[in-house]
């Protein structure tokens, strides 16, 4: 039996996957003519949110750090929706969907595709994981814990101890 808690949140998170699928898709794929209000009010939250981290980078390029940005979304809802072990999975779609859309750009007028983006999208999308993964982990390992000193506090008491 499935719990409808469970349920709602899958689809929820598969709701907010497609989302941030769908904007990445108009942001990288429409003629600038078509997406041009979107990418620039995109653009504009996200100069000012890379521009404290590029600052942080040696030789920081704000191309990079905006792609990398972009990714973030998306590597963080995939990892949403798999289980804590397939994370790889959200990194390799990331790199899929971002190799996707630089083979795709080559055949739409006014976009450029770079290999770099590429890699700077995936490393976005591995970011996004981590920022789901690690916490996962970190609460699956005090679960853990937790348990084993219950499981010893039992056994004491049972002991007579």
């Amino acid at each position: 039996m499935t719990d409808i808690t469970t349920t709602r949140r899958t689809g929820i998170r598969f709701l907010v996957a497609g989302l941030v699928a769908a904007v990445i898709t108009i942001l990288t794929l429409a003629p600038p003519s078509i997406a041009a209000p979107a990418r620039r009010a995109f653009l504009q939250v996200a100069v000012a949110v890379a521009e404290p981290v590029v600052r942080w980078i040696p030789a920081g390029d704000s191309e990079q750090v905006l792609n990398t940005l972009l990714f973030v979304p998306l590597g963080a809802t995939i990892a949403l929706l798999l289980s804590r072990r397939l994370w790889p999975i959200a990194i390799l779609a990331g790199f899929a969907l971002s190799a996707s859309v630089e083979y795709a750009q080559a055949s739409i007028p006014g976009r450029v595709p770079d290999p770099a983006d590429v890699l700077w999208n995936t490393v976005g999308g591995a970011i996004g994981v981590l920022l789901v993964t690690v916490p996962r982990l970190i609460g699956a390992a005090v679960l853990r814990a937790r348990r084993r000193s219950s499981a010893r506090v039992d056994e004491r008491v049972s002991a007579g101890v």
